[in-house]
């Protein structure tokens, strides 16, 4: 009796835990991309966009090469302060480190899915600007 009470105890405990997860959506993009400042013809690559919300925040997790990758939230922490640039028209966030002032920010158009990104990369002690835009498409 006491081993079902406990196994009992044991994935009531669990059960919360499990389901608070948000199951990503997920987008896969071809992207071109070039530092701000810089002239010539522009990088191409293929990035995966994992978009989950978790109670009242947005989490963008790019998953490419570098310097494509990129997290972005509308959290705030003592870190970082987030922004929803969530709009009629755009889905959105931008995350600003409150110490180094480096941004990063991922904008998709709603109708035609396409993003417009930028990250703020450390290029030999300083940071540059990295921007991006391409056409996604769902992933299966």
């Amino acid at each position: 009796m006491k081993s079902a009470a406990r196994c009992l105890l044991i994935l009531a405990l669990s059960w919360p835990v499990t389901q608070a997860w948000a199951q990503p959506f997920k987008l896969q993009c071809e992207v071109e991309g070039k530092f701000a400042d810089a002239q010539g013809k522009p990088t191409l690559a293929r990035v995966a966009i994992e978009l989950q919300v978790i109670g009242r925040h947005m989490y963008f997790t790019v998953i490419g090469p570098r310097p494509f990758e990129m997290r972005v939230s509308t959290l705030v922490t003592e870190a970082y302060e987030g922004s929803n640039l969530t709009s009629a028209s755009q889905l959105g966030a931008r995350r600003r480190h409150r110490s180094s002032g480096q941004e990063t920010s991922l904008l998709i158009e709603r109708g035609s899915i396409e993003i417009s990104a930028y990250n703020d990369v450390s290029v030999q002690g300083k940071f540059q600007r990295f921007k991006y835009e391409g056409k996604c498409k769902q992933s299966a």
